[in-house]
């Protein structure tokens, strides 16, 4: 105590003695920086006291003020620093002030304490032990780069930057006493590079280098942190800058003045990119978003949160159109750009499974054809950018890579590692969208083998487990043994299309069967890429379910994507409505289907789904660290449970061959009573076709409507076309209706304009379906619609109308929608009086997720909400929101709502005309 007491009695005299005003910036600020600010920065200011900036200081913590400006003896901080008061600061395990630093901190606080005058200078170091590096450490090479003609590469190591010029191959060390670059990059012609640095927890500085000489042109220091990212826009006029202060400067390369800053993020700015027309900017952020942002006047138009991990490089495509970011949840994601002007919601078009570790770096090849992209495992791997689809990996970099571009030809990628090294690898080829192996090159060839042969178990020549049967035949037996098969060898030639069917016919069998090649393996059918992995959230699935699959990252799945889990193959057919609802999957009612003759199972709360595709024949597996799943013909139940538990397999002959069906019970069980029915005979596609029950009575002024469905038969999947009978003068229906192909069910409906004439009975309309089939028309009585009248008007009657004019009534107006895109009309409402004579201003609904009624696949109602599509009680308008998704069919087709009252009153049909975007894009321009 008596050497803290000296200490401070020394301080008072050195203050009364010093002729000279203590300085805050050049004698204070850098003991607080040694002793204090480790413990009381800003943004970890402990006890609530920061003393990184003066303005910090003099405001003082929770425990109130921590000096008195002019009065030595009552400020706490330095009553504290020189042990007069308890607790004793810094604590008594670390060095504290020197008896020289307390009596210039007395001698400031005599003076009045008074702040710097202007801004505080940059911090240049920060007061850290020095650790010398071995002698022989290899330092990572942090950052590359290539000159856009490729005259210049740049590499960077602590403390240095490298130049090098290609021709000649003389090299050029560029000092860079600023530590670690970050990032480099060449301005558009070459003279000039810009590089990324600052030392972390005092500055970022963006350096801009003259590549002739090596000399710094100019200095950009204006962050409080280090930087991660320096870009020039394409015209070279702006640099933008970003980094671990989570903010972004917009800087005029001509006079080196701040034009733009960008706040928003909430965590360190990874990577920047521009627009090629440099319009835009495009920000990577540890907050797991990527930001769009107006380069002119700084305006955020768009945040993209659908990464699940930190976000660390992003990219646009050549063109302009698609925005790229990889993320630490190893995915590449691509949206396109919508918000070119204005904020708009830019849709994610793909989400790519990329590797098993997070993506750390990716570049365009000079083309723009190809995206590499290297991991923090140390793979790199090439994607095809018409599609996304990972072409081929390249040899394994054994470390982990920093940086990479790619070669001015586009045939090497270079690829600096944390090891010291810059290694080169040759892009594997990329080849063209639509020119790789096909699934399918075998043109089915359908038989007329006439009557099926029939056959008994018992009465045929076993011979190694193998009865030979006839091509088309009808097998009866049975199964009295545990763990039994009974196999069926039969020929079939190459491409031939045969339906195997096993059904029961006594006791509790539940049937399966196999199908076995010349060797008795079993056959494959089919290999599906997994392209994205999920799993199923909020409850699990029984095996008939078709609705609310709830899935995680519902929001990057797309419609008609194959999904496969446990065995089981299903396909998306309808979108969520948002995180509380879930998927429908084929065919969107009834019991679910299956897919590559797999069979129906259930699925638990978090099991593992996948996203797959199909592979051609011969072609190889992506490389993207998901897993290929074989396929073989066998099923359990029928795919489409059009025969409930019995099975179905439906198979096209690979090659000429003998093929071998076996027949056996799922559980393996075995009874006296155990007996089935196997039928082998080929494939005839067909369907069935009927109507719903429809409301006969007809309310003037509006429409009822009638339900149309198709049953398909042995994988016949294209349209089919329902027609109706003479109406009565006057009516009028949307007929003729198409059930789109793979589809099972489309909606009709008739209409009785108000004023028209009653007929003189009941109206009997008669409805056909036709189909093209194998270059024949197959046509089929779907059913009568009986008994139809006109009925009481009534107490509302809905319309759908265009958003900027007003219709007639019961005029049938065409609303175009480019496929991929979202556009509004009007539900306007006429009110009239209820059964009792009173007017109808009650809330009228129409419906949830099915509310538009005859719409092709994937054009549906969007933004409805939990509550569904309805008009508020006493109002009589609304905006209507409807979206083609990317999968929807190009063409018109009709289009009504129906209100849920007065039996389920259906509007006047429009016409929506599904377009091409990219072709109305080009037409307008």
């Amino acid at each position: 105590m008596r050497t803290h007491c000296i200490f401070l009695l020394l301080a008072v005299c050195c203050s009364s003695m010093n002729a000279f005003a203590v300085d805050f910036v050049e004698d204070v600020a850098p003991i607080l920086q040694t002793y204090c600010v480790s413990c009381h920065a800003e943004d970890d200011a402990q006890g609530g006291l920061a003393m990184d900036t003066h303005a910090a200081l003099i405001s003082g913590g929770d425990s109130g003020l921590a000096l008195t400006p002019g009065v030595v003896s009552s400020s706490r901080m330095f009553l504290m620093a020189s042990g007069k008061l308890e607790p004793v600061m810094p604590p008594d395990d670390m060095e504290g002030p020197s008896e020289e630093e307390l009596a210039i901190l007395a001698d400031w606080i005599e003076e009045g304490a008074e702040g710097p005058d202007g801004d505080m200078p940059i911090r240049r170091e920060l007061k850290t032990p020095k650790i010398p590096t071995s002698s022989d450490a290899n330092l990572p090479v942090t950052a590359i780069a290539r000159s856009s003609n490729g005259a210049w590469h740049a590499t960077a190591k602590f403390g240095a930057i490298t130049l090098v010029n290609v021709a000649s191959g003389e090299s050029m060390e560029v000092a860079n006493p600023r530590g670690k670059v970050n990032s480099l990059q060449f301005n558009g012609d070459g003279t000039q590079l810009l590089a990324a640095s600052g030392l972390t927890g005092g500055y970022g500085q963006a350096t801009l280098f003259n590549v002739a000489d090596g000399s710094v042109r100019q200095e950009l220091v204006g962050h409080r942190d280090v930087l991660y990212a320096a870009e020039f826009s394409p015209d070279g006029k702006r640099i933008a800058t970003a980094g671990y202060d989570r903010k972004i400067l917009i800087w005029d390369t001509s006079n080196g003045e701040v034009v733009q800053e960008l706040l928003g993020h909430n965590g360190a700015i990874f990577d920047l990119a521009f627009s090629p027309d440099g319009a835009l900017l495009i920000s990577a952020c540890a907050d797991e978003t990527v930001k769009v942002w107006d380069v002119a006047t700084g305006q955020r138009l768009d945040t993209l949160s659908q990464p699940e991990g930190e976000v660390n490089g992003v990219l646009f495509s050549k063109d302009g159109r698609w925005m790229l970011a990889g993320s630490a949840d190893n995915r590449l994601r691509v949206w396109k750009l919508v918000s070119k002007s204005e904020p708009a919601i830019n849709p994610i078009v793909q989400t790519r499974f990329v590797d098993e570790s997070p993506i750390s770096g990716m570049t365009l090849t000079p083309d723009g054809r190809g995206l590499v992209i290297v991991s923090e495992a140390g793979n790199a791997k090439l994607l095809r950018t018409d599609d996304w689809s990972v072409v081929g990996a390249m040899e394994p970099l054994a470390e982990t890579p920093s940086d990479l571009f790619v070669s001015a030809d586009g045939t090497n990628a270079t690829i600096a590692l944390m090891d010291g090294r810059v290694v080169d690898r040759v892009l594997p080829e990329i080849i063209p969208r639509g020119t790789g192996p096909k699934r399918t090159t075998l043109e089915p060839v359908y038989l007329d083998l006439g009557p099926l042969v029939s056959l008994e178990e018992s009465k045929l020549d076993f011979i190694d487990g193998v009865a030979d049967v006839g091509r088309g035949c009808e097998v009866t037996g049975s199964l009295t043994t545990m763990g039994e098969e009974d196999c069926y060898r039969f020929s079939a030639g190459r491409g031939e299309a045969w339906m195997i069917e096993a059904d029961v016919t006594s006791g509790d069998l539940d049937p399966k069967i196999v199908l076995l090649d010349e060797a008795g393996h079993p056959l494959l059918r089919t290999r599906l890429q997994a392209i994205r992995d999920t799993y199923f959230t909020f409850r699990g699935k029984n095996s008939g379910q078709v609705n609310d699959f709830r899935l995680f990252g519902w929001q990057e799945i797309g419609l008609n994507q194959y999904l496969y889990s446990s065995g089981e193959v299903t396909k998306t057919w309808r979108h969520p409505r948002g995180p509380d609802s879930g998927f429908d999957v084929y065919p969107g009612a009834g019991n679910r289907h299956t897919y590559f003759g797999t069979t129906h199972t259930t699925h638990a709360l978090g099991e593992p789904a996948y996203v797959v595709r199909e592979l051609g024949l011969g072609e190889k597996p992506e490389p993207n660290g998901l897993p290929v799943f074989d396929v073989f013909y066998e099923n359990d139940d029928d795919p489409s449970r059009m025969a409930r538990e019995s099975s179905r397999l439906d198979f096209v002959a690979p090659r000429d061959g003998d093929f071998t069906v076996c027949v056996g019970d799922t559980r393996g069980h075995s009874g006296d009573d155990f007996r089935y029915r196997l039928r082998i005979r080929p494939a005839a596609p067909s369907y069935s076709a009927s109507i719903g029950k429809m409301n006969a009575s007809i309310p003037p002024g509006a429409g009822r409507k009638i339900d149309l469905n198709v049953q398909r038969i042995d994988g016949f999947d294209g349209p089919v076309t329902f027609e109706i009978g003479d109406l009565p003068s006057g009516w009028h229906s949307n007929f003729p209706v198409v059930v789109e192909a793979n589809q099972r069910s489309a909606e009709g409906a008739v209409f009785i304009p108000s004023g028209t004439q009653t007929p003189a009975g009941k109206v009997d309309l008669q409805v056909t379906a036709k189909a093209e089939i194998l270059d024949r028309r197959v046509e089929r009585h779907a059913g009568t619609i009986t008994g139809l009248t006109v009925g009481t008007p009534p107490s509302v009657i809905p319309m759908i109308q265009p958003v900027d004019r007003d219709v007639p009534e019961n005029e049938d107006w065409t609303l175009v929608i480019p496929r991929g895109t979202t556009v509004s009309a009007r539900i306007v409402l006429r009110r009239g009086k209820d059964t009792k004579g009173k007017v109808n201003n009650g809330e009228i609904r129409f419906g949830k997720e099915g509310s538009g009624h005859n719409a092709a696949h994937g054009v549906y109602v969007d933004n409805i909400g939990l509550s569904g599509l309805l008009v508020l009680p006493n109002e009589n308008e609304r905006e209507l929101f409807i979206t083609a998704d990317p999968v929807a069919a190009l063409g018109k087709r009709s289009f009504f709502l129906i209100a849920e009252t007065d039996g389920g009153v259906a509007s006047f049909p429009i016409t929506i005309d599904v377009q091409d975007a990219a072709a109305l894009s080009a037409s307008a321009e």
